[in-house]
């Protein structure tokens, strides 16, 4: 995840999932829609900010991001 200030006053969202995550486009969508969605409910409390999210691994499974439990358990 990279976060960078920005002068329009209202935080932007970059997301990239990549085919060697996800292999199926259904699930790439999938992730991208989860991951909006938490933007949305987190987008009052993040200032002005670009932030851009990158899925390196397939690690991160998308019934964890959906129950919320991204990042170390």
């Amino acid at each position: 995840m990279l976060l960078r200030p920005n002068a329009f006053g209202v935080p932007r969202l970059g997301l990239i999932v990549p085919k060697r995550v996800f292999p199926r486009a259904v699930d790439r969508n999938r992730m991208k829609r989860v991951l909006r969605e938490l933007f949305r409910a987190q987008q009052e409390r993040l200032g002005s900010r670009d932030i851009l999210i990158r899925l390196n691994s397939g690690k991160l499974s998308l019934d964890e991001v959906e129950r919320g439990r991204v990042g170390p358990q």
